[in-house]
């Protein structure tokens, strides 16, 4: 039975119950009593274990792991341990971007859920797929709700210029409530940095993981249906065929991948659709269907998808950002295609830090 998840005091409380009798389990051998020595309140841990073997845990429990706070977490976390001492990064459940966060810092975790990643000297454990058991009540907000979204595409642009409000004001078109509401948001999950009163990412491959982790391709309405061709030149028909018709659209995943680097053949063409899905679909004949379809039509659920539109080998394309985030949701070579278009675009060069 799942539990709901609790936020902060509570968390800490479920670890001091759980930790010991899950580090048991995971490291095979008795862990020295529960009886934790707690951390001072400036430590920047929530507690001290020992094993059977003398060696010594630093923990630091989040209720959270979001990407950003994973990585602040264990900068904090790595400090405290120093050379002597194991850190533990300790979360209700893990997510993968969160998992990753932790492990690029170089620092273990567990989760309260039983998964685990520990390196330490001659000890190595890596438990995966045990399912969450903490659920939130609802869906908390999030900075990268659709609308929201736009202020983090805006910074993924160009993750080493420095922004004002007032310019993310302009370049998404929300109002300055909403802006300084969802940088506010940005900030509380360590998501960007700061000088004087202009901000941009603290390091746009955390922040592009912690949008990946909310973005469902679902979210959007998605028309499917079949045209005569296939590949590159099935997308080409279906561009032509849109700007004959003075439609406006934009192709993203794989035919966008296709037309940035020339990065894997494809069947299936997405392409986001300015309007009605229907009227596009009967300006190219398309019959829809389920199963077999070759073509999707997407209506977005907010316009920012267009924003950074750009004409990429013939094509009309969504911002590499935007594609990258759709791949990962897409079949065939997706997946490939996502990483191989985030190497290519959000290199060491383009990170702020």
């Amino acid at each position: 039975m799942p539990f709901m998840q609790a936020p902060g005091f509570a968390i800490e409380q479920e670890a001091n119950r759980r930790l010991p009798g899950l580090l048991r389990e995971l490291l095979d051998e008795p862990i020295a009593p529960a009886n934790p020595e707690r951390a001072r309140p400036d430590a920047g841990v929530n507690m001290f274990l020992s094993d059977e073997r003398g060696r010594r845990w630093v923990v630091e429990v989040k209720a959270s792991s979001r990407p950003g706070r994973m990585a602040d977490a264990a900068q904090q976390l790595r400090r405290s341990a120093g050379h002597d001492a194991i850190p533990l990064l300790v979360v209700p459940y893990m997510s993968p971007a969160g998992a990753r966060a932790a492990e690029d810092a170089g620092v273990n975790w567990l989760d309260l859920s039983g998964n685990a990643h520990i390196r330490y000297r001659d000890l190595y454990v890596n438990v995966q797929g045990r399912p969450n058991q903490f659920r939130s009540p609802g869906r908390p907000s999030s900075p990268f709700a659709p609308k929201s979204a736009r202020i983090a595409r805006a910074l993924l642009q160009d993750p080493l210029h420095w922004w004002r409000q007032k310019q993310l004001v302009d370049a998404t078109g929300l109002d300055d409530g909403n802006v300084s509401r969802i940088v506010r948001r940005l900030d509380e999950e360590f998501l960007l940095e700061r000088h004087d009163d202009e901000l941009r990412p603290r390091d746009a491959s955390l922040l592009l993981d912690a949008w990946a982790q909310d973005y469902r391709l679902g979210r959007h309405h998605i028309m499917l249906g079949h045209i005569s061709g296939t590949g590159s030149d099935l997308a080409h028909t279906v561009g032509e065929g849109f700007a004959a018709l003075g439609l406006h659209h934009a192709f993203t995943g794989l035919p966008a991948a296709w037309a940035m680097d020339h990065f894997a053949q494809f069947r299936l063409v997405s392409v986001y659709v300015d309007g009605d899905p229907h009227e596009f679909a009967e300006g190219l004949a398309m019959r829809p269907i389920q199963k077999g379809a070759n073509v999707q039509l997407i209506a977005p659920n907010d316009q920012g998808v267009f924003f950074g539109e750009e004409l990429q080998g013939g094509l009309n394309c969504v911002a590499w950002v935007q594609a990258y985030l759709d791949l990962l949701h897409l079949p065939e070579r997706a997946n490939e295609a996502a990483r191989h278009l985030r190497a290519e675009r959000l290199d060491e060069n383009a990170r702020a830090n």
